[in-house]
């Protein structure tokens, strides 16, 4: 039984009754906007300690205006005005934000699925009932073998199953999320357990500009912040030798294929892919030459201060280290370093010099591997198109070039490689 994946959002929901509705089964993931909501609705209770009405209503009419039916509407009341409840009750009876947030956010992905379920028909599971977790040294990790036979017990029959995704439930009844991108890694599980292909249906993403792809290159380009597919996901298919096809819901003859291999072909750049919303920081000075546990001070700083590091270089001399944090990031960068200057970890002689405004672009492909001249190539082209390299990076696997530019030289740099 082959397992499909849909992404629900107010975009795609018109191409709802265009998936596939033969055996199989079809795992929904729900977008961010729509979890945002739900946790609104969550702090207004417990936070703001005012009344919820408002936000369940921003709620119902977000899924009413997807599935305009009267009988739908009516389920969708029914359901939040339960969990509504719940959350009411919750604020006296359960102090605790993260048991409540995981039970309503996994209502958020059964009211998404059962949106599409409603439209495609088919057998409605509810993935958190499904999904078992198990506490390991006070963590919980999924119990697949025990999930998977639920699941199969659940899908015996031939037929199309809808599966919302994301949310298990502890031995104690409690929801909780599997993981960051727990609904990729829980349809690709699936799909590897069932021995078959998994297909995920996307909107004109721009991974689709591309035929085929490997594993490993595929992993770079879903690396941006919200990729078709989570890239640690793929492990189950490639331990599995196993393909993953993306198709376009508008046009689902155009694809791409992830697989372990793929065809030859006279370029040695698969692909690039280009993020907005980025700071660079570069930390500088004598300070941090020859000085052991220095990058350690620097990146435990940022770790402790949350902040997610995207991109780290640094030169033989060790005189400089530059990373690159998302724009949202950096004012808890910043106050990270200030107080490693504080502290006296790093030398006050050091200056960190931060350079807003910038976009990360990683080129990848396998064919740049032992292929000498490639670096150059690139190089090249992106200077005759004028693109002023702020800083590089290249891995030991020569998978992926890693380069730091301007915001503004984005579309010189969509000229510059379209010809590698």
């Amino acid at each position: 039984m082959i397992t499909r994946v849909f992404k629900l959002t107010e975009a795609s929901a018109k191409y709802m009754d265009r998936l596939p509705v033969e055996d199989a089964i079809l795992v929904v993931k729900s977008e961010h906007k729509v979890r945002q909501m739900f946790i609104d609705a969550l702090e207004t209770a417990m936070y703001g300690r005012a009344d919820t009405k408002p936000a369940f209503g921003k709620i119902a009419s977000y899924f009413k205006a997807l599935v305009p039916d009267p009988a739908f509407g009516e389920k969708v009341d029914a359901e939040l005005k339960a969990l509504r409840h719940y959350v009411d009750e919750g604020v006296v009876y359960r102090p605790s934000f993260e048991t409540i947030r995981d039970y309503v956010l996994a209502k958020c992905a059964r009211l998404c699925a059962a949106t599409v379920h409603a439209v495609v028909g088919g057998t409605f599971v509810d993935g958190a009932e499904v999904m078992v977790c198990e506490e390991d040294h006070g963590a919980f990790r999924v119990d697949w073998k025990t999930s998977m036979e639920r699941l199969q017990a659940r899908t015996a029959q031939p037929g199309l199953y809808v599966l919302s995704s994301g949310y298990g439930h502890t031995p104690q009844g409690f929801s909780i999320r599997l993981g960051r991108r727990g609904e990729d890694l829980m349809a690709l599980t699936i799909a590897a357990r069932h021995g078959t292909s998994a297909e995920f249906f996307v909107l004109d993403d721009r991974i689709l500009d591309i035929p085929a792809l490997t594993y490993e290159e595929a992993a770079v380009f879903c690396s941006v912040a919200d990729g078709v597919l989570a890239p640690a996901a793929l492990l189950p298919m490639m331990k599995a030798g196993l393909p993953v096809v993306v198709r376009d819901l508008a046009d689902p003859a155009r694809r791409t294929v992830v697989s372990a291999v793929k065809p030859a072909s006279e370029h040695v750049v698969t692909g690039y892919v280009v993020e907005e919303g980025f700071a660079l920081i570069n930390v500088r000075g004598t300070g941090l030459v020859g000085r052991v546990g220095v990058s350690s001070s620097i990146f435990g700083a940022l770790a402790r201060g949350g902040v997610n590091i995207r991109y780290i270089s640094q030169p033989s001399s060790e005189f400089c280290i530059t990373v690159a944090v998302s724009n949202e990031d950096l004012p808890a960068a910043k106050a990270a370093l200030s107080a490693l200057y504080g502290d006296g970890q790093v030398s006050l002689d050091d200056a960190v010099e931060i350079i807003e405004d910038v976009c990360l672009l990683s080129v990848c492909g396998n064919g740049m591997k032992n292929v000498p001249g490639t670096s150059g190539r690139i190089y090249t082209a992106l200077g005759v198109y004028g693109v002023n390299i702020i800083s590089a990076a290249q891995g030991g696997d020569e998978l992926t070039i890693s380069f730091v530019i301007k915001a503004s030289d984005r579309q010189a740099v969509e000229e510059a490689l379209s010809i590698l």
